[in-house]
C-alpha cells in the first residue's frame, strides 16, 4: 500500500529529514513550512498522514488540528515537538491528534507508530461501515424497499 505523506514543519532540517526516513520506506511524501501551506495542500492532495510540529511561523500546530480535521478527516494527525509540555499534550488530545512524538525523533518508533496508527484508523472506518450495514437490514424504511427480504 501506498502511503501519502504530509510533512508540516518551518525547519527545512527536519522537513529533509523526516521526508528522507519515510521516503526510505516507501512512502510519497509532500513538505511545507506552515499551515496555510499545509491547508492549501490538503484541498487539493488526500494524505493518509500528516507530520504537524506544534510551533509554526503562522498557527500552532493544535490549532491546525481540527481545520484539517474538517478538511480530511480520515487523514492520521500526528503532533510533532522539540517542546513538550503539557498544555501541547492536552491540547493535541482535545483537537482530536492521532498521536504525540517528541524530537528528536527515533526513526523506527515514527514509522511504528504511523503504521499503527493508520492500521487503527482503517479498522474504525470499516467498523462504521459494517455498522450502517447492519442498520440498514434492521431499519423498516430500507426493509419497505426490498419487501422480497422479509
Amino acid at each position: 500500500m501506498i502511503v501519502n505523506a504530509l510533512i508540516v514543519d518551518d525547519t527545512e532540517e527536519i522537513r529533509n529529514t523526516l521526508s528522507a526516513v519515510l521516503e526510505s520506506e516507501g512512502y510519497v511524501v509532500e513538505t511545507v513550512e506552515n499551515g496555510k501551506e499545509a491547508i492549501n495542500f490538503c484541498k487539493k492532495v488526500s494524505f493518509d498522514v500528516a507530520l504537524i510540529d506544534v510551533n509554526l511561523p503562522d498557527v500552532k500546530g493544535t490549532d491546525l488540528l481540527p481545520r484539517l480535521q474538517e478538511i480530511r478527516p480520515k487523514m492520521v494527525k500526528i503532533i510533532v515537538t522539540g517542546y513538550p509540555s503539557i498544555e501541547n499534550a492536552a491540547k493535541s488530545v482535545n483537537e482530536k491528534a492521532d498521536g504525540y512524538i517528541i524530537k528528536p525523533i527515533d526513526p523506527a518508533k515514527l514509522l511504528e507508530m504511523i503504521d499503527r496508527l493508520i492500521k487503527e484508523k482503517q479498522n474504525e472506518y470499516l467498523h462504521m461501515f459494517s455498522e450502517v450495514e447492519r442498520a440498514k437490514e434492521s431499519t423498516p424504511i430500507f426493509r419497505y424497499q426490498h419487501p422480497e427480504k422479509w
